[in-house]
């Protein structure tokens, strides 16, 4: 896949990925949707919004994961990556997973073209973030322009 490209990184984004060991830049930025980004000649190319299962869950409550899957949809590939299995949102006392499982159903029928990705650790959800960041810029630079 590509190589030597740099990801974006959201200014306001308080833990960043690293991507170490991946020959990648990061360069911080105030970021349209998303934590992690790609751009090419052309604009935004893919976002990726992450979450802890703590912020996913208060999110999905609240309401604002639908405001932010709303914004992740005009960009071109879009996901949010989740740092838990989806199991883990059955498992929290404070609200009911059932809940949360038909509130994150209903987003997903909404927005169909955000991907929502549930990885086991942050390790787990960096590593998915590059390759589909990568992928997405790939694939941009694969298509021929259309005139």
């Amino acid at each position: 896949m590509t190589e030597g490209f740099t990801i974006l990184v959201d200014a306001r984004e308080r833990y960043p990925f690293r991507f170490t060991g991946r020959s990648v830049a990061t360069e911080r930025t105030t970021l349209p949707a998303g934590d992690y980004a790609v751009r090419n000649g052309e604009g935004w190319v893919a976002t990726v919004e992450r979450k802890v299962l703590e912020n996913f869950s208060a999110s999905l409550s609240d309401g604002t994961l639908a405001f932010q899957m709303q914004r992740l949809a005009e960009i071109p590939a879009a996901a949010v990556v989740v740092e838990a299995r989806y199991s883990a949102l059955f498992k929290l006392t404070h609200v009911s997973g059932g809940w949360l499982a038909d509130v994150l159903a209903r987003l997903q029928v909404r927005y169909p073209e955000v991907g929502v990705v549930f990885a086991d650790s942050r390790r787990f959800a960096e590593e998915w973030t590059y390759r589909f960041l990568a992928a997405a810029l790939a694939d941009a630079t694969d298509q021929p322009t259309e005139h």
